[in-house]
């Protein structure tokens, strides 16, 4: 599993209009943007191949932090969607980005979480997410 991958299974799986974007020109622009019954936002995607022993190392990078925490502090829904292995997926609040890029140890890290699932997800779980996400 990769990014690549996490983004094709999100793709196939959550039922919400997304589009991948690249951008080259703002730095830190998330990956996808997404439209929901007149609800969009943001999402940016992380995928760890396994569980850290001490602290989540997301790999969110300081413009990424600084870029979800302005857009949340506007009144934007942005997000931060992370796979960890093939078992667990978490969804963080965008407001909440620059504790994620600080390195946060997996106690604060669980903390901070907006909804997660272990293992393999049902098609009612991608349904429960997607109605966070566009909520």
């Amino acid at each position: 599993m990769s990014e690549r991958n996490f983004w094709v299974l999100i793709r196939n799986s959550l039922p919400i209009e997304m589009y991948r974007v690249e951008n080259k020109v703002s730095k830190g622009m998330p990956d996808i943007h997404y439209v929901n019954e007149a609800k969009s936002g943001w999402i940016e995607l992380k995928y760890l191949p396994k569980w850290p022993k001490k602290r989540i190392s997301s790999g969110l990078m300081l413009n990424q932090s600084l870029w979800l925490e302005n857009y949340s502090k506007n009144q934007g829904q942005a997000w931060v969607l992370i796979r960890i292995g093939r078992d667990f997926v978490a969804l963080i609040d965008g407001s909440k980005a620059e504790k994620l890029y600080n390195r946060p140890c997996i106690k604060d890290f669980l903390n901070m979480l907006s909804w997660s699932r272990k293992g393999n997800l049902s098609k009612e779980d991608w349904e429960e997410l997607a109605g966070i996400i566009a909520s």
